[in-house]
């Protein structure tokens, strides 16, 4: 109905005009027309407004289920069997998920499916049935009634999508939900927004075949056209490119050539959209949502961390790249950070790389916090690393770092009786600040348990009455899984730990923990391990590993204990998972950690899932969480 040319006319408005007259209609005619699904002038009010409500609406539920999370505890109020059913059920729900082997795809977990099939019925409710789909004359307009609803259910997408895209975003911040775990709803608003784009698109081309005036229209309006058919291209490009596939060819052609399409498309669809009815505030509202999550970033690495970064960059006798860089900020672990490293080209300094941090920041005071990260060379960037590092040894180089992200959730980690952490080929340095983190918190309840507690600067000061108690002490054990066909992995990580724990001086004597290690060399065997026939070694009560369990490694004159376990073939972790349960006593929590391929991912996320159905049918009490890391960043 609007006649505004793609060239807009002055004066420029930010809202066109809403008025209508019924003129060529008669009374019957108009209205009909007027009715609350068929009127073009108010279509952004009824189609667009509802759709931004449903997005706000399920981002409300994760903040107020955040917001009671965090204000409620979790400890406190576990205990109650409602209560822990009510956790379970959630659980289950975004834990479960399914495995297709032969297309080498983990869905999404059974809770977010749930919430994309909402999605997907309210977006065909609004748009297919409200009828009719086109005019039965040429008198309501040029523009037909399906082409209108979903142009505008479309537009009302974008904010949303731009929402799901950064790293820093305003949904993590109220949610809690990590921006990695966002990227499935970030695909999903994409898909939706180019079927509704498509939607929107051929029904003009069927509405004007159908009057043979498709020449005319095109030839009057051209620009318009142009612009439509422009971004259409440049959508489409964004949604397929963006698949792991082509992605996975050359991760970083495909973030230029995104954020170039995303240029090009906001500027052709800003002109395309003109200034509609409310169409420009869409555009408004997105970039007031993305353009702050975009700049904090580069605040926060140019003037709280510095441009003057340097990293000091080694190779492991088992291949890693060690990367190490002073930093002056916290992190907990599997927390990552992007490096932006400026001296190898235009093309990586104008892109960063994400890797997962292998350390924990210094507790003692005036220590430089390092971050360490390990990365196994593979193709492209990593392998010009591999060989700067090769034939500069522990060269340095400038880098930008921005992070941290993600994360563990501390307090699901400290209120734990046990933790199960999982890890398979170059997860193995993700594992290490679990590891550390625990000694450091033996080390604290040694010096609790004696009475003495070390105040920030070297001061000391009686322990609490009860501090050192230790059923206040969480958590109580570390299982700690490495699954690996490198049997150089293997010597690198024991022996990692190994020096991990000869740094702290309290760490051996410390250990009366149940810590184990077990390592699983997957290229010695086909068939998966079975635990009822454990190789060569005889299970041994928890801590009381025998001296062949244990890998002794000399470290500044004394012998640092390991207490570590190898097998053959793959783990069974659905089982292990299991027995990790059993160990938990009634009313005792268990925490999964695992950072691995999607086929250990899915083993995990199932055996846990199946532990908390346990609790909602009442056959065992307690809880269990889970916690997934990416094992591949492209």
């Amino acid at each position: 109905m609007d006649k505004n040319a793609a060239w807009l006319p002055g004066p420029i408005q930010l809202h066109s005009s809403r008025e209508f007259e019924c003129d060529e209609l008669t009374a019957e005619e108009c209205d009909w027309y007027k009715q609350r699904w068929h009127y073009w002038y108010i279509a952004d009010y009824v189609f667009a407004l509802p759709t931004v409500a449903f997005f706000m609406c399920a981002i409300g539920i994760f903040i107020i289920g955040h917001v009671v999370s965090q204000i409620l505890g979790y400890r406190r109020f576990r205990r109650p069997p409602i209560w822990q059913k009510l956790i379970a059920s959630i659980r289950y729900l975004s834990y479960r998920g399914f495995h297709v082997k032969s297309l080498h795809w983990n869905s999404a977990p059974v809770g977010i499916l749930l919430l994309g099939l909402a999605g997907t019925i309210f977006f065909f409710c609004m748009d297919l049935i409200p009828q009719p789909y086109y005019w039965p004359s040429k008198i309501y307009g040029n523009s037909p009634a399906l082409a209108t609803r979903s142009g505008w259910m479309g537009l009302a997408c974008m904010p949303f999508i731009f929402a799901t895209a950064s790293k820093a975003n305003w949904i993590t911040l109220f949610t809690g939900v990590s921006y990695e775990r966002l990227q499935v709803f970030h695909r999903w608003i994409s898909y939706a927004f180019f079927i509704l784009a498509l939607l929107h698109t051929f029904p003009f081309i069927v509405y004007h075949i159908r009057w043979h005036d498709m020449e005319k229209h095109f030839a009057s309006d051209l620009v318009f056209y142009w612009t439509g058919i422009v971004a259409l291209l440049l959508q489409a490009w964004l949604t397929f490119a963006s698949h792991s596939t082509i992605r996975n060819l050359g991760y970083e052609f495909f973030k230029m050539t995104h954020l170039f399409a995303v240029a090009v498309f906001m500027v052709m669809f800003f002109w395309h959209c003109g200034y509609r009815l409310t169409s420009w505030d869409y555009f408004i509202a997105t970039a007031a949502v993305y353009v702050p999550c975009y700049v904090y970033p580069w605040l926060r690495t140019c003037f709280q961390y510095g441009v003057n970064s340097k990293a000091e960059i080694f190779v492991e006798d088992s291949g890693f790249i060690r990367i190490v860089i002073p930093a002056n900020f916290h992190w907990v672990p599997g927390q990552h950070c992007f490096l932006r490293f400026t001296s190898f080209g235009l093309l990586h300094a104008l892109s960063a790389h994400p890797f997962t941090i292998c350390s924990l920041p210094s507790e003692k005071p005036n220590e430089q916090s390092e971050l360490t990260f390990f990365v196994r060379p593979e193709k492209g960037f990593t392998a010009m690393l591999y060989r700067f590092a090769l034939e500069n040894p522990g060269g340095s180089v400038p880098v930008l770092v921005d992070g941290p992200y993600g994360g563990i959730n501390m307090q699901r980690y400290q209120d734990s009786d046990h933790l199960l952490v999982v890890s398979g080929g170059s997860g193995a340095g993700w594992c290490l600040p679990f590891i550390e983190k625990i000694v450091r918190h033996r080390m604290i309840s040694a010096d609790e348990e004696q009475g003495q507690i070390a105040r920030p600067g070297g001061k000391e000061f009686p322990a609490a009455e009860g501090l050192g108690n230790r059923s206040n002490s969480r958590p109580l054990s570390l299982r700690v899984i490495l699954a690996t066909r490198d049997s150089s992995c293997r010597t690198w990580f024991l022996r990692a730990v190994s020096e991990m724990l000869s740094k702290h001086s309290q760490a051996d004597s410390s250990f009366n923990t149940d810590f184990q290690v077990e390592v699983y060399l997957t290229d010695k065997a086909i068939q998966p391990v079975n635990l009822e026939n454990k190789p060569a070694k005889d299970p041994m009560p928890k801590g009381s590993l025998s001296s062949t369990d244990k890998n002794n490694v000399e470290e500044g004159g004394r012998t640092i204990n390991v207490p570590e376990r190898e097998f053959e073939g793959r783990p069974q972790l659905p089982q292990i998972v299991q027995e990790a349960a059993s160990v938990a006593e009634a009313g005792q929590s268990l925490s999964v950690f695992v950072c691995g391929p999607k086929t250990m991912q899915n083993d995990v996320r199932n055996a846990v899932a199946e532990e908390n159905l346990k609790i909602l049918q009442g056959s065992r009490t307690g809880a269990v969480y889970l916690h997934t890391e990416h094992f591949s960043w492209a």
